[in-house]
C-alpha cells in the first residue's frame, strides 16, 4: 500500500507571509492540530514546511512573542520533511520515526502538494488490512480442518 492510497486529501495550508495569529486562527477555524505553510508560485502548490499547535505553543507562547508580529516562516524547522505519493506506508512511518515526527505532507514527483501523510491515518488503515489477512487466514484454518 502507498502513501498515496491512504493520506489526507484535505490539507489546511498557510502562506509564509502570515501571521502566526492566523495561523492560530485558521487551526481553530478548521479544527485541526497543524498546517502545512505553502508556496503558491505559478499555480503551483508547494510545501515550505508544518506548523503545529506545539510550535505554537513553544515557539511564541511560551517565548512571549507577540503572534501578530510574527510571520509563519519564522517559525518553520529548518529541515522539511516530506515523502512521496509512492512511498510504502511502512517505509514512510520508518522515515517519520527517524525524524520524530507524526505527520508529513506528501507530494508528488515534480514537489507538488497533494495530501498529507500522519501516523493516525495510516494505523487506521494498516488495522484494517491486517483485520482483512486475519479474517482470511482464520477462513483457510477452518476450511483446512473440515
Amino acid at each position: 500500500m502507498n502513501v498515496g492510497d491512504i493520506c489526507s486529501k484535505n490539507i489546511v495550508s498557510v502562506s509564509p507571509l502570515d501571521s502566526v495569529a492566523d495561523v492560530a486562527r485558521v487551526m481553530r477555524e478548521q479544527h485541526v492540530a497543524s498546517v502545512v505553510v505553502v508556496d503558491n508560485k505559478y499555480g503551483e502548490i508547494r510545501p515550505q514546511g508544518v506548523i503545529t499547535e506545539r510550535d505554537l505553543v513553544i515557539e511564541v507562547l511560551a517565548a512571549k512573542i507577540d503572534p501578530t508580529s510574527v510571520r509563519a516562516e519564522d517559525i518553520l524547522t529548518s529541515e522539511l520533511i516530506c515523502v512521496t505519493e509512492t512511498h510504502n506506508v511502512a517505509e514512510a512511518l520508518k522515515y517519520l520515526r527517524f525524524y520524530a515526527v507524526r505527520r508529513a505532507p506528501v507530494v508528488n514527483v515534480n514537489g507538488i502538494l497533494v495530501g498529507l501523510f500522519c501516523i493516525e491515518d495510516s494505523l487506521a488503515s494498516l488495522l484494517e488490512e491486517y483485520t482483512g489477512l486475519v479474517k482470511l487466514l482464520s477462513h483457510a484454518l477452518v476450511n483446512e480442518k473440515h
